[in-house]
């Protein structure tokens, strides 16, 4: 059984200008017309089931994720206890 899990729990900072606290990256429409967290969630579902796809997210965000992904459910969205943010 294959699982996914999709970090997405950015505060925003990497994408500047496009990307703000209130719009971070993985939420941004700039390929298509799909923001980057959609993208990520439709090339993965021909390989994984949306049952065994999983979110991490910021606490600020769980809300927005799961109206920008309602096929995954809510049990599988976790909220990361802290936020470390990538080194530069």
């Amino acid at each position: 059984m294959i699982y996914a899990l999709i970090l997405a729990g950015g505060k925003g900072t990497r994408l500047f200008p496009l990307s703000r606290e209130k719009s971070p990256k993985q939420f941004l429409e700039v390929i298509n017309e799909k923001s980057f967290l959609r993208n990520t969630v439709d090339r993965i579902t021909p390989l994984v089931n949306k049952e065994n796809i999983c979110v991490v997210t910021n606490k600020d965000y769980i809300d927005k994720v799961s109206e920008e992904l309602p096929e995954i459910n809510k049990d599988n969205i976790f909220v990361e206890p802290t936020n470390k943010e990538t080194p530069l």
